[in-house]
């Protein structure tokens, strides 16, 4: 009779607060489409693992070995090295071999590697191989022997399920392995353990960090103790293993059992079960991770587990598993050919996780026949597809089969037995049409069973593919290397690859090579935009592009550069070179970057010139030096540089290519190779800027300048500083300057310069300017159509008011700034007409929604810790023309973004500007500050500390009237901000109590919530209407002189002291409160009269036009003031008096322009005599 056990995890509700992050699927990865979707292939082979032993028992311990089985499936000869930081005698253990082509190796290590009892250790092992291998693990010792099938640690996750056998006899146990540095890991554990002296109970929440290579090996406290359905989470990749130490089942021995888990990315819906005769019945385990997930099992009802919920039960001969959601299931073998045999685990291949080709051993002895055991190989095919099924390269033998159909599917499961003692076996689906297959070995002999899944082809839950890098240079010429986890067929090892890449001038389709059976590198075009842009990968040499996904462009400012150009005695710095200067020009560059084998470069330049669709695009490159040597360093002189450009100045990328390579066993397009430095090159003394097509086509959709650097600074919804050092070459005077965030229509942008009083700076050069193309969002446009023209006419040539007159400053007469509001502490809310008012709630709320672009912003609110108070956990935003963008933290204490519910790339790259569908993200190097501005009008400024998450958030004015929430209406009115979703309004002097009940009526409701959620947490995990905070305001008076000396007048920081009795919690709460106080106090209209207009003939003194400035006029000489020579800035915005203008009054020979008409009568028959003298004469010589 099955044992049903179905565990409700009330521990699991209440540690609900522990969500960690899987870094799940991403829109910054390659994924697959659902239709035409490639069948996967056997992803297990790799070439990098990190496995590691877990205990067994102490009987026949002096029997015990440690093998490591290794099957190349490369053509070539394989090199490997399997290595440990554990210390043995004070060395760290380490071996090295080559495998022939297609051949194996079993290696024996250490004993003193296995890990053992509760402990940390650094008995980590790391499997690196020169091309693809298999690689299995066998924990040997007579009598108590099992294996498991290695994971490559490109597929490892960092969310697991341990799954531990019943039957115990000794402790069940699982182990946590580091693949890098710094990992934190945390457990939800189902049963008790001790570790490093402390018991933990069920329900509770271990917390460790290990390095790479670190071991954690975990025990239960008793024999009886079962792990399963604890839940591992961790912040980056690790390997884990479960079992136990001896097992025993209905009649059989002890056993020591292991495997190597699957992560919760990987696993699959339909598994196939199968067992050497259908008599034979085994035990299995079905583990949940999903909310609500569905089993269905041959014969019994169907049933719905939760998180970390499990099915135990037994099954005879074969069948099929379905589930609602991904679910993980392991087998506990138990009968072999109607035998009872001693336990081992193994994974149930899912059908997502079948492969092609696969390659395995089986063990070369056993404790109780030194011949080796009665070993058994279960593939399940389907049934048109079994006769291209081939074993070391020959068909199946029917006759030396067991063989039969699988109920309710089209599979057959065939039961090999093939000799004793340890062999090598290769099993291919050579028909590249047909269907894939799985594999099951095991075997048993007295005593004792092993067994093992022989490959898993181990996809995420959405079919991702991989490639690094993930941020691209925007001037190319990298090596993208794309990871395909799914292949087509077999066939596809016989094809060319493609990759095609936006580029922000339409596609470019690149060659690609195959580095190995599912690895493809392309080289990167260059790129005329920045953010994020498609990639199409093909795999049929071009035919079809099933494989699409993102990656990101980053400006060349965010990445370090990969060469540096600086010309000797350059009067602009570097970046720009004078080709009209006889002085030499320095390039240097890390000989590595190229590759370790490049012996020699070539050393190219691009110029850039129209397309035939008119854009200006780099042209083809030409070679300046060829064989220099890869050191690192040259020197060049201005002379080498012909072709260029006519035009006075331009853009131009010089660029090292490889030109010789040590050794020749390179793939072929790795000699494509490039590494770039952009450069603004003068080419002539004069210049012309009819080459840029400049002309008068200022954008009318800018935002105007703010009037001073504090509104510009606190202006996060439009404008944000600008850091490039360039800029103190193109702003000369300019103390700091500002650029406008968002995108317009006109795809133009705004810059703003400062002085250093803080004031706009309106005074040609260093005045900011109107941009054709934004440089945030069309950064090689902007250099080409507003740099360069401004290099020609303010630098090369004495025309910057030319230049001014088509790209003019903005004097912020027309700036009005955002309105912000805020929150912070236990939440204390400003709302954006500035009224404050505390409201504690627990779930998620409606912070700000408006019809207008469809704006939505909510926040989450969660009890803090075991008080009556509640923080910010997470806020989430999105409008109808943008990507959906969420914060919030982990209970690591490390900052998550989704963009549209997947976590964005926060690699080690310094790139912190993300510009993303309709939102740009911005965030500083340790993520304790992220800006958020959308285009729509909306921006949020999220400040993170240890304690808590605070907020600033702007709206645009055209939102005026036009919102509802939590932050009220903005209507200038902050005392109907406590308006009710039917439109009524409280009393803004209303109770806490008031406040909270008014409060819970912005309460989203779960069809309405936009946040993303972490499986296994959702909506109900942080509905909590029912939370009753703290009614009472503390009494200033009656709080602790401690208290009254740390917050001052802060009511907000009174409050939180008293209420989480932290004054750490209440610090944190005051700073961001005076935060944003004064970004109120700095976002307040300033008025500004704005620029009075030139004077002809005249001079204008004085540059700044806000309230009571002047400015005087005079006249050159010879003309006189007509009107009031000073002029005062009013409060009304207006000047004092019309701008005056100056009259000529000297002689009109002195006038400076114009000409009489007798000057000009005198002028024209003058011309007509001199012609007609030179007529004559000509007339005169010719008749002679």
């Amino acid at each position: 009779m099955n044992r049903l056990v179905k565990v409700r995890f009330s521990w699991l509700a209440v540690c609900m607060l522990f969500a960690l992050l899987e870094m799940q699927v991403s829109a910054v990865d390659l994924q697959l489409p659902d239709i035409d979707k490639p069948t996967c292939s056997g992803i297990s082979r790799g070439k990098h693992f990190v496995i590691g032993f877990t205990d067994n028992t102490n009987e026949y311990l002096d029997t015990r070995q440690l093998y490591i089985l290794v099957v190349a499936f490369s053509n070539q000869q394989t090199d490997v090295t399997i290595s440990s930081k554990f210390l043995l005698d004070e060395r760290k253990y380490q071996a090295s071999f080559v495998i022939e082509a297609g051949g194996f190796r079993r290696v024996t290590v250490p004993v003193e590697l296995t890990m053992n009892g509760d402990e940390r250790s650094m008995k980590g092992i790391d499997i690196k191989a020169s091309s693809e291998v298999s690689v299995y693990g066998l924990i040997y010792q007579d009598y108590t022997t099992d294996g498991f099938l290695g994971i490559p640690t490109n597929n490892l996750g960092m969310q697991y399920v341990v799954v531990t056998p019943t039957g115990n006899v000794l402790p069940s146990q699982f182990a946590v392995i580091g693949t890098e540095d710094v990992t934190s890991v945390q457990v939800i554990l189902r049963g008790a353990v001790t570790f490093e002296g402390k018991i933990y109970n069920a329900g509770d929440v271990l917390t460790f960090m290990v390095d790479e290579l670190e071991a954690v090996h975990i025990q239960g406290r008793d024999s009886g103790q079962d792990l399963t359905g604890s839940i591992v989470q961790a912040n980056k990749p690790v390997s884990v293993f479960s079992g136990n130490e001896c097992v025993r089942q209905g009649g059989s021995a002890c056993d020591t059992v292991t495997e190597q888990l699957v992560p919760v990315k990987s696993w699959g819906r339909k598994h196939i079960y199968t067992a050497a005769r259908e008599t034979d019945r085994n035990i299995y385990k079905l583990v949940a991770y999903f909310n609500g997930t569905v089993v269905s099992i041959p014969g019994l009802r169907d049933r719905s587990l939760d998180p970390g919920e499990f099915w135990e039960g037994g099954l005879s001969g074969s069948g099929v598993v379905y589930s609602s959601k991904p679910i993980l299931m392991m087998q506990l073998l138990a009968n072999i050919n109607g035998r009872t045999v001693d336990p081992s685990f193994i994974q149930v291949p899912a059908e997502e996780q079948f492969g092609y080709v696969f390659g395995f051993t089986t063990p070369p002895h056993s404790g109780g026949d030194s011949g080796g055991y009665f070993n058994f190989f279960n593939i399940i095919v389907r049934n048109d597809s079994r006769q291209s099924v081939y074993i070391n390269g020959y068909p199946i033998n029917s006759t030396n089969v067991f063989e039969r159909y699988i109920p309710d599917t089209n599979y057959l499961s065939l039961t090999i037995q093939p000799p004793k003692g340890e062999g090598v076996y290769f099993v291919e689906q050579t028909n590249p049409e047909s269907s894939p297959l799985s594999i099951t070995v095991f075997g048993y002999e007295s005593s004792e069973s092993y067994g093992y899944a022989a490959g898993l082809s181990l996809p995420s839950n959405t079919h991702l593919l991989s490639f690094t890098p993930y941020y691209l240079r925007e001037l190319g010429g990298e090596i993208f290397t794309i990871t395909v986890s799914c292949l087509q067929t077999n066939a596809i090892f016989y094809q060319d690859a493609k990759c095609r890449f936006s580029t922000g001038f339409g596609d470019v389709e690149v060659p690609g090579e195959r580095t190995d059976s599912y690895t493809v590198i392309c080289i990167t075009p260059t790129f005329y935009k920045n953010g994020l842009t498609s990639v199409y990968v093909s795999l049929d040499n071009g035919k079809s592009f099933p494989y699409s996904g993102i990656v990101y462009v980053a400006s060349e400012e965010d990445l370090p550069p990969l060469v540096n150009v600086q010309q000797m005695n350059s009067e602009y710095g570097n970046d720009i070179i004078d080709l009209t200067s006889k002085s030499p020009i320095l390039l240097s560059w890390d000989p590595r970057s190229l590759g370790e084998n490049v012996s020699h470069v070539t050393v190219m330049i691009q110029d850039t010139d129209y397309n035939s669709d008119g854009n200006p695009v780099l042209m083809g490159g030409v070679a300046l030096k060829t064989n220099v040597p890869n050191n690192g360093i040259l020197t060049i002189n201005p002379s080498d540089f012909t072709s260029l450009s006519d035009a006075g100045v331009s853009l131009s990328a010089l660029y090292l290519t490889p030109y010789a390579v040590r050794n020749r066993i390179w793939p072929i397009i790795r000699l494509g190779m490039r590494i770039y430095k952009l450069l603004k090159t003068v080419t002539k003394v004069a210049c012309f800027i009819s080459k840029f097509t400049f002309g008068n086509d200022i954008p009318d959709d800018l935002p105007s300048c703010p009037c001073d650097t504090t509104q510009a600074e606190g202006d996060l919804l439009n404008f944000q500083r600008e850091d490039s050092l360039f800029n103190f070459i193109i702003q000369p005077g300019a103390d700091v300057c500002y650029r406008s965030i968002n995108s317009f229509s006109s795809q133009g942008g705004q810059k703003c310069c400062y002085r250093k009083d803080g004031n706009i700076l309106l005074v040609p050069p260093g005045a900011g300017t109107a941009e054709r193309y934004s440089a945030v969002h069309h950064p090689w446009l902007h250099l080409w159509y507003d740099v360069l023209p401004w290099f020609c006419l303010c630098i090369r040539s004495n025309k910057c008011k030319e230049f001014y007159k088509n790209r003019p400053s903005d004097d912020c007469s027309g700036y009005d700034p955002p309105r912000p509001a805020g929150g912070t502490g236990d939440p204390h809310l400003t709302s954006l007409d500035g009224y404050k008012f505390t409201f504690n709630g627990a779930g998620e709320f409606l912070m700000v929604s408006s019809d207008l672009h469809n704006l939505t912003f909510q926040a989450r609110m969660e009890r803090y810790r075991n008080t009556n108070a509640s923080v910010y956990t997470a806020f989430v935003l999105q409008t109808n023309d943008s990507s959906k963008v969420q914060v919030q933290m982990s209970n690591m204490n490390e900052t998550l973004i989704l963009v549209d519910g997947e976590p964005l790339r926060l690699d080690s790259i310094p790139v912190r500007v993300h510009h993303l569908e309709g939102v740009q993200v911005s965030f500083n190097s340790d993520l304790s500050k992220i800006n958020i501005a959308f285009s729509a009008g909306i921006a949020i400024i999220v400040y993170i500390d240890p304690e808590m998450m605070s907020f600033i958030a702007q709206l645009d004015t055209k939102f005026q009237g036009q919102v509802r929430g939590l932050l009220g209406n903005l209507n200038g009115n902050p005392d109907d901000d406590l308006q009710f979703p039917n439109g009524t309004v409280m009393d803004p002097g209303s109770s806490l109590k008031e406040l909270h009940e008014f409060g819970l009526e912005w309460l989203v409701k779960e069809d309405n919530s936009i946040f993303s959620y972490i499986s296994p947490f959702d909506y109900s995990t942080y509905h909590f209407p029912e939370f009753s905070p703290t009614f009472e305001v503390p009494d200033v008076n009656e709080v602790s002189q401690e208290i009254k000396g740390f917050c001052g007048d802060s009511i907000e920081c009174v409050f939180d002291a008293v209420v989480t009795g932290s004054l750490s919690f209440a610090n944190e709460t005051l700073m961001a409160t005076n935060t944003i106080n004064e970004v109120r106090k700095g976002l307040v209209k300033i008025v500004s009269c704005g620029f009075p207009g030139d004077v002809e003939n005249g001079q204008m003194w004085g540059s700044v036009y806000l309230v009571n400035a002047t400015v005087n006029v005079t006249c050159n000489e010879n003309f006189a003031l007509e009107g009031s020579s000073r002029l005062t800035c009013q409060a009304d915005g207006q000047w004092s008096s019309d701008l005056p203008v100056c009259v000529f009054t000297g002689d009109r020979g002195d006038a400076p322009k114009g000409l009489s008409a007798g000057v000009i009568a005198a002028i024209v028959v003058g011309t007509l005599i001199i012609v007609l003298v030179v007529a004559g004469v000509i007339y005169f010589l010719a008749r002679k």
